[in-house]
């Protein structure tokens, strides 16, 4: 099995990833072309697919192509119908002709925008609907699974065979893929012309960069002038054809708690911002002074709690020293993080367990929305010291172990990661180490500068392996 895909992988390499030569020659001479993207050069690993769509027609020549930005849905319909009207103007000649939709009237598509006749070409041949019955919404960006839905449709449309280099298979998110995605995502995975990530997901909701969505429009349009070899297989690209496979396939088991491993690269943190209340202060000031967990970013704040950032009454100072406090979405987003640390609760608990969940569920699905495909982690709330003077029936040891049990199995439901941060710092009783506790016999809940080494060294050791 290991061979037969071995040999496929190299031929989709050999023929989806080849030079120039396997394109249809564009219209007019290129003999004179030059690059006109000055930040579009020679080290990208995205400078074949660009220059060469370019070339062809396909991609608009201007200053900048500035291929680490989000793709959006006018630019990909524009693509695909300047490719449908120069690359394939052929194949239009000879496919059958459709009944074509009426018009859209879209109100922020007008006739005078750049992608009118592209998006009215490719909604009227439904490779692409509207977001609502009115609006096109043009800047929008794509996800993964959307955009392998409209290549499909467009490969359908325009009567390309693509040869099958893989057979389907399973990612660990396949059921996370919406229904009406789902086969596209898999004739495009068949294709070769787009794959999982390298710990097994899919990550059907990540963006495409501009420069991610130019390889995957390359691909199909050299895949357009492929000699399929007598007797391969082609993928099916009926709507629907490979909606069935899902039935079969079974939830791959998620653990959201992250067990121990061996000590992970401290580099991984570069990538991480946590967010946390007075108790995370603790580790932003010793990871500040040592630099422990390498470029880790800090929004933390005393005294915050998921409610009263929900009122807008606490929020973290972003950036440092500037006095503004933005919603935490926004905040994250211009961290550039990718992974989300959060441990709050302390500050909530005391409201009851439901309504601390419900708010701290809140803030996190308003990170999420925000930040599309950012991983998050949800640290347990730490123990109370034996001597806490804020120990009261409402706020005590076994009100946060059921907080943190109900938040583990949140984080279940919701794929998130759990680590456990708190059974680092428990005694024989279930309370704070008086060695770990900076204010021992007063409010009994934060941390010395030991206290925030041994946190340090347990989260090197309780890295998710799924994002390394």
């Amino acid at each position: 099995m290991w061979v037969k895909q071995a040999i496929s992988w190299f031929l989709v390499f050999m023929i989806l990833f080849s030079s120039a030569s396997l394109l249809r020659e564009p219209a007019g001479s290129t003999e004179d072309w030059e690059n006109p993207y000055i930040d579009v050069t020679q080290d990208l690993w995205s400078y074949q697919y660009i220059t060469e769509l370019n070339k062809a027609g396909v991609l608009p020549s201007s200053e900048k192509f500035q291929g680490q930005e989000e793709e959006t849905r006018g630019n990909l319909v524009l693509y695909l119908y300047n490719m449908d009207q120069g690359v394939f103007k052929d194949r239009k000649k000879s496919r059958d002709k459709k009944k074509e939709k009426a018009a859209p009237n879209f109100t922020d598509v007008t006739k005078d925008s750049p992608y009118y006749d592209a998006v009215c070409w490719a909604y009227q041949n439904g490779l692409v609907g509207g977001t609502t019955e009115t609006t096109f919404a043009p800047e929008h960006s794509l996800t993964r699974e959307q955009v392998c839905t409209v290549v499909a449709r467009f490969a359908a449309l325009e009567e390309i065979s693509l040869l099958q280099v893989v057979e389907p298979d399973q990612f660990k998110d396949s059921l996370y893929i919406d229904e009406y995605a789902r086969s596209g995502v898999t004739a495009c995975q068949m294709a070769g012309i787009v794959k999982g990530y390298d710990n097994g997901f899919f990550q059907p909701d990540n963006t495409l960069t501009r420069e991610e969505c130019a390889a995957v429009v390359y691909r199909v349009m050299t895949a357009a002038d492929m000699e399929i070899p007598e007797g391969s297989a082609v993928v099916d690209l009926t709507e629907g054809a490979y909606d069935s496979l899902y039935d079969n396939y079974q939830d791959i088991t998620f653990t959201a708690l992250v067990p121990e491993t061996e000590e992970g690269p401290v580099t991984f943190f570069d990538q991480a911002v946590f967010i946390g209340d007075s108790i995370s202060m603790t580790l932003e000031a010793y990871c500040g002074a040592s630099g422990a967990l390498g470029g880790a970013k800090f929004l933390c704040a005393g005294s915050m709690s998921p409610t009263n950032m929900l009122t807008g009454k606490i929020l973290p100072e972003y950036p440092k020293g500037s006095g503004q406090k933005p919603a935490i979405g926004d905040s994250v987003a211009a961290t550039g993080a990718k992974v989300v640390y959060v441990m709050l609760g302390m500050d909530n608990i005391a409201y009851g367990v439901e309504r601390a969940t419900k708010d701290y569920l809140t803030i996190l699905n308003q990170i999420i929305e925000k930040n599309p495909g950012v991983q998050i982690v949800v640290q347990s709330v730490t123990p109370m010291a034996d001597s806490s003077t804020s120990y009261s029936e409402k706020l005590n040891n076994e009100q946060i172990n059921a907080f943190n049990e109900t938040m583990k199995a949140y984080c279940q439901d919701n794929r998130w990661y759990y680590v456990n941060v708190a059974e680092a710092f428990k005694d024989e009783k279930g309370f704070l180490k008086k060695e770990y506790c900076s204010d021992y016999g007063s409010m009994g809940m934060h941390f010395t500068y030991e206290g925030a080494k041994i946190w340090v060294q347990y989260l090197k050791t309780h890295i998710p392996q799924d994002l390394l």
